[in-house]
């Protein structure tokens, strides 16, 4: 990696952790992202939003894309771009980044990172990649791991991932209509 790009990795993903920080302060799970274009241009950005959307799919990486095709106006502007997120992605937001076609995708925190953790069909966006770069007929994918992971887990390790548990418990045992629904299985509840 050019020392070019390594800067610009290190300012975006950056910006992602701080959209994780955002989020923590909103009472949202600790999830950012931000898409940037072929030039390197900032597009899109966002943090999990999913209980304060009551929208599941409102992953920080979701957000980020969301936001994204919103200033572009087209969905296929966004092929070739490159997204920087605070966790490796779950497989709702590893299919988005597959059918969208990103070029890379830069993630700091593992999985396995998140205290609730429970990996959907044991997959990462790592084995994803080497599965859609074997197919002819799709955009290849670099995924660059671990990219500022310390920062990330202390990241991570400042949301009461207890409160999460407990409430989903909660809203279990009383069915509430209101109340959250269980925690997602994967790393970007």
């Amino acid at each position: 990696m050019g020392g070019t790009e390594a800067q610009h990795d290190t300012s975006s993903m950056d910006r992602a952790l701080r959209q994780a920080e955002a989020a923590v302060r909103s009472g949202q799970t600790p999830f950012g992202a931000v898409v940037v274009d072929r030039q390197g241009s900032l597009i899109g950005e966002g943090h999990n939003r999913a209980r304060a959307e009551r929208d599941r799919a409102a992953h920080g990486e979701v957000v980020a894309i969301r936001d994204a095709w919103r200033r572009l106006g087209e969905r296929r502007m966004l092929a070739g771009a490159t997204l920087y997120t605070t966790c490796d992605p779950c497989l709702l937001c590893s299919v988005v980044i597959t059918q969208i076609g990103f070029r890379r995708v830069v993630f700091a925190a593992r999985g396995a990172d998140v205290p609730t953790y429970k990996p959907l069909l044991g997959a990462n966006l790592v084995e994803a990649a080497a599965w859609v770069n074997a197919q002819a007929d799709w955009t290849p994918l670099e995924v660059v791991a671990d990219f500022m992971r310390e920062r990330a887990v202390s990241i991570l390790a400042t949301f009461p991932w207890t409160w999460t548990q407990t409430k989903a418990a909660f809203a279990h045992s009383n069915r509430e209509e209101d109340a959250c629904p269980p925690p997602r299985p994967s790393s970007c509840s």
